[in-house]
């Protein structure tokens, strides 16, 4: 179709102003991206990708959280565990004093002198089980102290949770018992007797108290073996969570991370885009000048 020369509509501007627009919008996009470093800046730029990224970026952070929950169990076994190494050297020095007095060559005050250092002993390996404690929580104690919930006394010991994961519920959750360490529940095993009832006053006490002792040890070696092991899963589980950790974070930055390149490129003809429009939208607003020459001849 054929179409006049007119003066009251410049259809060449017009088009030219539309087109600048949408250039300038598509630069400023690319200058958005390039500044914020995010393909998504507002729900506009990809609703569904907005609401894949909001929780992707929940799990993220609820996926470190629960790698720190980890790190923050190991410490806490850790600590458990350290207190049963020294009780352990307590109950051996206990069965080095019971084998001694159970020999003939003491009298009955060295086994007396004897006996006072294993009350001695007893009492610290009391106040080991009973100060030992993480984020002043007790662990060794059988009675725990904390108030959050997080940890239940039974007569086995305290059974601590600890959340490692970043789902509700209690599929991520790793529990463990760690067992009493005071010297009235070491022991009992073949004598029903406790490290607590140890005494080598006699040569016949004495000898009997070697076998409460190695009770005692073989209590404390069970221990420290389940605490080990808890450590070791726990290793396993901050390295699985890890891995999670990154492939989660790859897609979110897959989702909403700007392509720098791409962008630059963008940015690029934007910018030439621009000046280009901007050249053509002066000249079509000198075309309806040409009127005049029409007029003058």
């Amino acid at each position: 179709m054929a179409v006049g020369v007119v003066a009251n509509t410049n259809i060449p501007s017009i088009s030219a102003s539309r087109i600048l627009s949408a250039n300038r919008n598509s630069l400023e996009k690319a200058m958005e991206r390039l500044s914020s470093g995010k393909r998504i800046n507002s729900a506009s730029d990809d609703a569904a990708g907005m609401a894949v990224a909001a929780k992707l970026r929940a799990d993220l952070r609820s996926l470190n959280q629960a790698v720190r929950n980890a790190n923050d169990a190991i410490s806490l076994v850790n600590t458990y565990d350290g207190a049963s190494a020294e009780i352990e050297t307590i109950l051996v020095r206990m069965r080095e004093l019971a084998v001694q007095a159970s020999s003939a060559t003491y009298t009955d005050s060295d086994r007396s002198n004897a006996q006072k250092e294993v009350d001695a002993l007893i009492s610290e390996i009391d106040r080991i089980a009973n100060n030992t404690k993480f984020n002043r929580t007790a662990l060794a104690n059988g009675s725990g102290g904390a108030s959050t919930g997080t940890d239940t006394a039974t007569t086995a010991g305290i059974t601590f949770s600890f959340r490692v994961g970043a789902q509700s519920g209690t599929l991520d959750d790793v529990s463990i018992t760690l067992a009493d360490l005071n010297a009235g529940s070491l022991g009992s095993g073949t004598t029903a007797t406790r490290v607590d009832d140890v005494v080598v006053t006699s040569a016949t006490g004495a000898s009997g108290s070697v076998l409460v002792i190695d009770d005692a040890l073989d209590d404390l070696s069970s221990a420290r073996a389940n605490a080990g092991g808890f450590v070791n899963r726990l290793n396993h589980t901050i390295s699985t969570q890890s891995n999670v950790v990154q492939r989660t974070a790859e897609a979110l930055s897959g989702i909403e991370d700007a392509d720098y390149a791409a962008e630059s490129a963008n940015l690029a003809r934007g910018m030439v885009l621009a000046q280009a429009g901007t050249a053509m939208l002066a000249q079509a607003n000198q075309a309806p000048q040409y009127i005049l020459t029409l007029l003058r001849g």
